[in-house]
């Protein structure tokens, strides 16, 4: 069973181990992580999407080479 436990201060999660698959809970962990920082950042929406565009473009240019066979570039 989880079980959630409020301080003044904190909120605690229990979760058993066998409840939820680690990789899950891995990836609910770092969504949390990221969510934490998101609300720190003064990072507009907007900026926000153009640097992910600008990262995905980056990435691409770098590795396209291995998705597309050289007679289809």
């Amino acid at each position: 069973m989880i079980t959630v436990d409020k301080t003044e201060s904190d909120v605690r999660v229990t979760i058993p181990k066998n409840a939820v698959p680690p990789e899950q809970l891995n990836a609910f962990l770092d969504w949390l992580r990221l969510e934490e920082i998101a609300q720190r950042s003064r990072l507009s929406e907007a900026d926000a999407d153009r640097l992910a565009d600008e990262i995905k473009s980056e990435w691409w240019a770098a590795n396209k080479e291995k998705f597309i066979p050289p007679g289809e570039r």
